[in-house]
């Protein structure tokens, strides 16, 4: 069942990060939010399918990885109801809209995904490391995975510097860019994650 599960959750990662991407270049930004929750659920069920099958000296790297994984599954769905509810519906007061509004760069609740992504990043690089390859697939797999640990710079980094600050148009223009970048390279960590789970049940 643990294969099944990891099989499953891995296509749900690899199809809500390309529904995402497609979701940015048509600006659909209520599909956007919706698909993320998806996605974060799907990641946390992958990182726990990856702890189960973790060698005895690795299992706690690879725990690490799902507790944080779990915290980016709070602050990212946090953020995306709140836009799908109180935000959308508009149930909240004028100045509670403008600290709860995604839309702005720099602004509380998009330095809160930025966090959120801090924490997928560093639970990819903790699972990535308690991967053992089997074959070169699984290699690529335990790379990119590592690799991707890079991003918890940039995501915890950025809003901590304030480098949104009086950005605008083209900080949300350049945002939208780095996110498809991000989608173009999470795709394959869930087709990756797919075929090793496949690999194990076959």
């Amino acid at each position: 069942m643990n294969k099944k599960l990891g099989l499953y959750s891995a296509i749900i990662v690899a199809i809500t990060t390309f529904i995402f991407g497609i979701s940015l270049l048509t600006e659909t930004d209520a599909l956007s939010y919706f698909i993320c929750i998806i996605l974060s659920w799907g990641y946390i069920l992958l990182a726990c399918t990856f702890y189960t099958e973790a060698v005895e000296d690795r299992k706690a790297l690879a725990l690490g990885g799902v507790a944080f994984s779990c915290l980016y599954g709070v602050f990212v769905d946090v953020v995306y109801f709140t836009q799908l509810t109180a935000v959308s519906n508009e149930t909240i007061s004028n100045s509670a809209l403008q600290i709860l509004s995604y839309q702005s760069p720099g602004s509380l609740f998009f330095s809160f995904d930025l966090f959120g992504y801090g924490m997928m990043a560093l639970s990819t690089f903790l699972i990535g490391i308690s991967i053992i390859p089997k074959n070169k697939k699984d290699k690529w797999l335990k790379a990119l995975m590592m690799i991707h640990g890079i991003f918890l710079f940039s995501c915890v980094g950025m809003p901590i510097l304030n480098v949104f600050e009086g950005s605008g148009d083209s900080g949300a223009f350049a945002g939208t860019v780095a996110l498809l970048c991000w989608c173009l390279y999470f795709v394959p960590i869930g087709i990756l994650s797919a075929l090793h789970f496949r690999k194990a049940i076959d």
